[in-house]
């Protein structure tokens, strides 16, 4: 019996301290909660009043393997080679529909049968011709497009689809060859000479809201909806009140999930499952005080589209006395996380073959004496874009690999290539030092017709300017801003670029050249051009040798597994249907720790949690009291002394490079 006494006279004592909490909600109307939230096919309305379907979807069978191949895939048509593309429309409807067509010459079609005058053309990135479509010339289910005429259509070949895709390895067989004018139809024997299997470069882009979309908010925390620093310890959390306010169309509908658990960062052991949320928008009994929401909207008419208009979450825990009233704040430096919706998958700093490249290339001799990680990013630029003067790709485009870039080819020479190559070998050189990058390419859109070329580039994540920056590992250049001398992002070089092209002021940028090698910048009017954004939605081209865009660069920008930005001021490319328009998911972070007190039932005692976003996380480290740093779980107890207190945590990948550091100073 003696075992339940100090139990039972501990909660009795506890329930006597208890009272209950003034109820506590936080609301977040639609744009806050968009911008705070990841998403999937979800735009804000062009007021801000609500978050409805995005606008725009493609269909297309190519994509995987669209790009330059070193086989032969062109289709030439005449007077009797007529090509068809079926497409399968679960809904045709749209406000207008757009027919992309990837190659040249002057074409008429037939559409489910009917003649169909294509008219002129418009030039898509150009190598595609787009043409408008009357939409009521299209069916649910099975459409039938033939294309007869002068010119030629590229086809995207059957045994080039698996490294452009780990789900769309094979094609659909949805494309067709006709010897005799439309009388007889082949599957399986595309070209010339007909010996290529693929699909026809035919998509169809069109002008409706997405079917489905989702959202998923942050994580709240409904011991502490305020947000802030501190907050009273907590007895019991009694339910929480989940209000999503929304519109459904009159053919759509609002799907609402909800989690809890007992870590401010959700996994498989503290977390629940999700769960649908029900009668009432009531979580009746959370696992833990840290809870987070999903939305799903749908539409079955692609005209109409649910509008989410806020979300509120109300909770009244029992507190006990609160002693955080006798704490002073006096130094809060918190990080705040911002994750993106794109399934980026970035390269193990583990992998054999940056360690190879580390040491093969002497690449600690090119950053010895480096004064910041800046000046380690900028003499790897500077050193990848001396290493060849020209690459060998009319003879094969090489991996992914820098080593085999750097490899020598039969000239002796590096095998080499454009600047594809060059800043792939940057990328990999600063994953050997624990950096993180991505590749990305840029062209001028639609609207940058002075600005005929485009370029393969690189963004590495900035640990000290907290932000990702544009270095060119070809050129050896970068931009900052004219006033801060802040190295700037391809996001922020491409809106000054857009204000230039239209005649308007923009800010002044600073050119820094690393080597005297390759041309002069000459303004935003010029090359480069940053209008159009495209994101490989990977890094780990050592570890993975697909999906990867074919042969990028030789050709144009076709892979459909791009992430392009898009938004109202320069919408993206019609041939790409990974459209990005939510700031987050561009410049998202990383690096960071995040903090969350949780004071417990112990006067002087909190519980931290700790959240990050680290690519090959390590441990966190934290100093505490000006002691020495320490490893640290992401839970732990931090015992508060009389007088001044301080933590600070930094998160470091497995490479041992340290992230940023939140800071807390504390008076108890």
């Amino acid at each position: 019996m003696r075992s339940l006494a100090f139990p039972i006279a501990f909660v009795l004592a506890m329930l006597g301290l208890a009272r209950p909490a003034k109820a506590e909600t936080v609301r977040l109307d639609a744009r806050a909660l968009y911008e705070r939230s990841t998403s999937t096919n979800l735009r804000i309305a062009g007021d801000g009043s609500a978050i409805e379907l995005d606008w725009g979807e493609l269909f297309e069978d190519d994509g995987p393997a669209a790009g330059f191949s070193y086989k032969s895939n062109e289709e030439k048509l005449s007077a009797t080679t007529w090509i068809k593309k079926e497409f399968i429309l679960p809904n045709p409807q749209a406000k207008k529909a757009a027919l992309l067509i990837g190659g040249s010459g002057t074409l008429r079609a037939l559409v489910n049968g009917k003649p169909h005058d294509l008219g002129p053309a418009i030039k898509v990135g150009n190598y595609w011709q787009a043409f408008t479509l009357p939409t009521e010339l299209l069916s649910p289910g099975k459409n039938d497009l033939v294309l007869h005429g002068n010119g030629k259509v590229w086809i995207a070949r059957d045994d080039e689809f698996a490294a452009g895709s780990r789900t769309r390895t094979k094609h659909p067989n949805r494309s067709a060859k006709s010897n005799d004018a439309g009388k007889t139809w082949d599957y399986d024997r595309l070209g010339s000479a007909g010996n290529i299997d693929g699909e026809y470069y035919v998509r169809l882009f069109l002008e409706h809201f997405q079917p489905h979309g989702t959202l998923t908010s942050p994580i709240f925390d409904a011991g502490n909806l305020g947000g802030n620093l501190l907050s009273p310890p907590i007895v019991s959390l009694g339910p929480v009140r989940i209000d999503v306010q929304a519109e459904t169309a009159k053919t759509g509908r609002n799907a609402v999930r909800v989690r809890s658990g007992t870590t401010c960062a959700p996994d498989a052991k503290n977390w629940s499952a999700w769960q649908p949320l029900g009668d009432g928008g009531v979580l009746a009994k959370p696992l833990g005080r840290f809870l987070q929401v999903a939305v799903e909207l749908t539409s079955a008419d692609p005209l109409l589209t649910p509008r989410l208009k806020g979300l509120a979450i109300e909770a009244t825990p029992k507190v006990a006395d609160d002693w955080t009233k006798n704490i002073r704040v006096i130094e809060q430096l918190n990080e705040v996380i911002t994750r993106t919706s794109i399934p980026f998958e970035y390269e193990p700093f583990g992998h054999p073959r940056l360690k190879q490249l580390r040491q093969q290339h002497k690449l600690d001799e090119v950053v010895k004496d480096a004064k910041s990680e800046l000046d380690i990013i900028t003499r790897l630029a500077a050193w990848s874009a001396a290493r060849w003067q020209r690459g060998h790709l009319r003879d094969a485009y090489p991996a992914w690999d820098a080593l085999d870039i750097l490899k020598p080819h039969a000239d002796g020479a590096p095998v080499g290539g454009f600047c594809q190559q060059y800043n792939v070998v940057f990328l990999q050189a600063c994953g050997s030092f624990g950096l993180v990058g991505r590749a990305v390419s840029i062209g001028p859109g639609e609207s940058g017709a002075k600005i005929r070329s485009g370029h393969e580039v690189v963004e590495i994540w900035s640990n000290e300017h907290k932000k990702w920056i544009y270095v060119d590992g070809q050129m050896a250049w970068y931009f900052t801003d004219g006033q801060s001398a802040t190295p700037l992002s391809l996001l922020e070089l491409r809106e000054r670029q857009l204000l230039t092209l239209r005649g308007n002021k923009a800010s002044p940028v600073k050119l820094v050249k690393l080597a005297d090698i390759g041309q002069d910048w000459k303004g935003f009017d010029a090359f480069p051009p940053f209008v159009e954004l495209r994101l490989i939605p990977r890094s780990n081209f050592l570890q993975e040798k697909s999906p990867i865009p074919l042969n990028q660069g030789m050709r144009g920008w076709f892979w459909t597994g791009h992430y392009a930005w898009t938004d109202d001021d320069e919408p993206a490319a019609l041939l790409y249907g990974n459209r990005v328009r939510a700031r987050r998911d561009w410049a998202w972070t990383m690096n960071q720790a995040h903090i969350v007190l949780e004071a417990t039932n112990t006067p002087g005692e909190f519980h931290v949690h700790l959240d990050t976003e680290t690519p090959g996380f390590d441990t966190f480290y934290a100093q505490i009291d000006g002691k020495a740093k320490q490893p640290v779980a992401s839970g732990f107890v931090w015992r508060l002394l009389r007088g001044r207190n301080l933590l600070e945590v930094r998160p470091r990948n497995l490479a041992g490079r340290e992230g940023i550091a939140s800071r807390l100073v504390l008076d108890y």
